[in-house]
């Protein structure tokens, strides 16, 4: 007697649950990796003051080590970019986490600025392709409409990552000096690195419209589209200004704020590692807060211009206008409120600028995007600490240097912003370009 037929709607359901199951496994792993990837961008502006003191390093030197992790990050993030569209991508996010790891070896000894400023370039070359390869395997597991949630969760890793990490490193650094933080990230990294070879997955999802279109039609029927017309277009470009303004602010952020909150506003190592926690935890906040709206305002049918071209291009502006505010209010909990949103709501732009990229490129052609995109925009981390270093030692008292440094990044941001608002369109972007979209809008 035969078995009675499975309908293929049932079997199509089963798997689109164990898939979205397993991506769901896969996202939790990626989220660990980027919480670990901020850890171990914020340990050395954790460890700035006593690290400066032991090795005798000026503002002009420290802000070099602390740029010096940009040197490579963007070519890097290129060129492994590149290298995604051929090469699986749980291989390659094996392999950074080991080297993030290891670079964290040669801390544990006795170094000079030779050494550390090594140690960090090489770092930043491993950490450089970390965001854009996590979101595109994250995205091999959703389809666009599904994407804002694991774009805001990948996102807010950093926010997580340093907020669980700064008391923790600070107490590492006050109890038993800024060596052991470095050590326990090496331990951290080499534990990821092996769940991540024992559980980490390649995704199925292929198109960029729904999953049954995706199972459908393959990556290899869609148009290939020349790199200088995905990238030299408004939305592309509005995108980038905006990102590059909010990453100029965040690498401030890893790099000084520390070292400001106990130099120029004078609070203890303790209160320190706690307040510099704050705006990380409000970009957590603030990440997953845009994802939820983000995909209800799409879903609703509200157009891809307004649901991350506007919105991320407002939340970059609000940023500027606290930060040039709150350098100039009285010391206290206003103050650390306007600093806390500064630094942390500008952020939500690069989730919501992932997403927009990953519309207005083939599924092929996605991962080079990505990590073209995260090398140019980050090129405000090689900037933005050695400017920030140069000014403090050129002013007259730390207070003033850092009060202008602060005045450029929330310029920056406020322009970016506004060229996000006004040229940021996905949607128009992907039809020009010959993509299949889920709704014309």
């Amino acid at each position: 007697m035969n078995a009675p037929a499975i309908p293929a709607e049932a079997t199509a359901g089963r798997r689109s649950r164990g898939t979205s199951a397993r991506g769901w496994v896969v996202t939790g792993l990626l989220l660990v990796f980027m919480l670990i990837n901020f850890a171990d961008k914020a340990v050395l502006g954790l460890a700035a003051k006593p690290l400066m003191h032991d090795l005798g390093l000026s503002p002009e030197a420290y802000g070099l080590i602390s740029s010096g992790f940009y040197f490579l990050f963007s070519i890097s993030a290129i060129v492994v970019g590149f290298v995604s569209n051929r090469v699986p991508t749980k291989w390659i996010l094996l392999a950074l986490g080991l080297i993030w790891a290891l670079t964290q070896a040669p801390m544990l000894g006795t170094v000079g600025f030779g050494a550390v400023l090594v140690s960090r370039i090489v770092l930043g070359a491993a950490e450089g392709p970390a965001n854009p390869l996590a979101m595109h395997a994250a995205y091999k597991w959703f389809p666009n409409e599904k994407r804002g949630l694991p774009s805001a969760l990948l996102n807010a890793g950093s926010g997580i990552g340093v907020a669980l990490a700064s008391p923790l490193l600070t107490a590492l650094i006050v109890g038993y000096g800024w060596r052991w933080a470095f050590f326990a990230l090496l331990v951290v990294g080499l534990v990821w690195s092996l769940l991540w070879a024992i559980f980490g997955r390649e995704g199925k999802v292929a198109g960029t419209a729904s999953v049954h279109a995706a199972e459908a039609k393959s990556a290899a029927d869609e148009p290939r589209v020349p790199y200088r017309r995905i990238l030299l277009n408004g939305t592309w470009l509005g995108g980038f200004l905006a990102g590059f303004a909010a990453y100029w602010a965040l690498a401030v952020l890893v790099a000084w704020v520390p070292h400001y909150l106990e130099t120029a506003l004078h609070y203890s190592t303790v209160t320190t590692g706690t307040l510099v926690a704050l705006p990380w935890i409000a970009s957590v906040v603030f990440n997953l807060a845009q994802g939820t709206v983000s995909d209800w305002l799409m879903r609703r049918g509200v157009s891809s211009r307004v649901a991350r071209g506007v919105l991320g291009g407002i939340a970059v502006l609000l940023s500027g206008l606290a930060m040039l505010v709150f350098p100039h209010v009285g010391r206290g909990w206003f103050q650390i409120a306007l600093l806390t949103v500064a630094f942390s709501l500008g952020g939500v732009v690069f989730a919501l600028g992932v997403t927009m990229n990953a519309e207005i490129s083939p599924t092929r052609q996605r991962g080079a995007v990505l990590s073209i995109t995260v090398g140019l925009v980050t090129t405000a981390g090689l900037l933005a600490p050695y400017l920030t270093g140069r000014l403090i030692q050129a002013a007259s008292s730390p207070g003033s240097g850092f009060t202008l440094a602060f005045t450029i990044s929330g310029l920056l941001s406020i322009v970016g912003g506004l060229l996000a608002v006004v040229f940021v369109n996905p949607d128009r972007t992907a039809r020009r370009l010959g993509l299949r979209t889920e709704v014309v809008r």
